[in-house]
């Protein structure tokens, strides 16, 4: 009897056939490749997280040392204008190295730097330190005279681009919809018919890259004005900071804007070394030059009239620009930023 119901039993618990067996094989084994897969998916996931939280936390670390970027540059301006009446190129603030490159702040390294123009070969130079928007025409301030003998000399326009391109900047600009010359500008009507249609702006400008909005503007014409326009300002120029080219912009002779070079850049010839003269008040640019040359009454006639309109001695906004990376890491961040002398934020872009 015990031994019947042993073999029933030995029978009811045979083997699996071997197809079922290896079916089992094969699931098992496809279960665990996925979850090898899942695996390292999770563990991806994980890795991709990890690196995005230290890379917020580098972003913020990097918007705190250009933040506390802006504050030193504003210290330093402040620091180098005490006591002074005018600003000019031999301020530290202008150009010093030592106060604007390399510059250690929290966990990271900050420099300040701006292109400046060479007057003598064009080309641009970089140079550590900030830089003031007096010494650039302000676009909405400046008459079509001064735009058009802007757009002679910095971008080698013929007389009439020169004034159909200034003429479509006024009119973009005032209130109005009448055309300022009766042909070559542009109102209301000609943006209407393009392809994306919008109207003119019938006010201030407020950036820069506005201006690619304006006829006969675009992005190569734009690159090479930056250095000598400006919205910031009540519109007259700082002749101790000026170039050549803005002070033949103008009304200046040439020989005159070189007479004013001249006597900025002291005994060595350098602009913003020690030895540089400077103008104090406006009052004084046509006194100083006579006193360094003897001018025709012409000469000094217009140069009075050219201070009186456009010229000042100091400077109301400066941009700070700087890149900051943090202590042997390759992220870097960069600042453009303007303000007033107040340390008063008038623009802010980080990239």
């Amino acid at each position: 009897m015990e031994t019947r119901y042993l073999n029933s039993a030995r029978q009811s618990i045979s083997p699996l056939p071997v197809n079922s067996r290896g079916s089992i094989l094969i699931i098992s084994l496809w279960s665990i490749s996925l979850l090898s897969i899942f695996s390292v998916i999770l563990a991806y996931g994980v890795r991709q997280e990890a690196m995005l939280v230290k890379r917020l936390d580098e972003n913020d670390k990097l918007s705190f040392i250009l933040e506390a970027g802006a504050q030193k540059a504003f210290l330093e301006f402040k620091k180098a204008s005490e006591g002074t009446v005018c600003d000019c190129l031999k301020d530290a603030w202008n150009n010093d190295p030592a106060a604007f490159k390399d510059v250690m702040i929290g966990e990271g390294v900050i420099d300040f730097f701006y292109d400046h123009i060479n007057e003598d070969s064009g080309s641009l130079e970089a140079r550590y330190g900030i830089v003031d928007e007096n010494r650039k025409i302000n676009i909405n301030k400046a008459d079509a005279q001064v735009l058009e003998r802007l757009f002679q000399l910095a971008l080698g326009f013929d007389e009439m681009s020169s004034q159909e391109l200034a003429a479509s900047i006024i009119d973009w600009r005032d209130a109005d919809s009448m055309l300022s010359i009766p042909i070559g500008s542009a109102e209301n009507s000609y943006y209407r018919d393009s392809a994306y249609p919008y109207e003119a702006k019938n006010a201030d400008i407020e950036s820069i890259d506005e201006l690619l909005l304006v006829k006969g503007m675009g992005s190569d014409i734009l690159e090479k004005l930056r250095g000598y326009i400006t919205i910031y300002g009540a519109g007259r120029i700082n002749v101790n900071t000026a170039s050549k080219t803005v002070l033949l912009a103008l009304g200046l002779s040439k020989d005159m804007a070189d007479i004013i070079i001249s006597f900025r850049s002291g005994k060595d010839k350098l602009d913003g070394t020690v030895d540089d003269n400077i103008f104090e008040i406006p009052a004084d640019i046509p006194v100083r030059i006579n006193e360094f040359t003897q001018l025709s009454e012409s000469d000094l006639a217009g140069l009075n009239t050219v201070s009186e309109l456009y010229l000042a001695a100091t400077s109301e906004s400066f941009t700070v620009k700087c890149a900051a990376h943090l202590n042997n890491k390759k992220y870097t961040a960069r600042l453009v930023c303007v303000m007033d002398k107040n340390g008063k934020i008038l623009y802010w872009q980080e990239s």
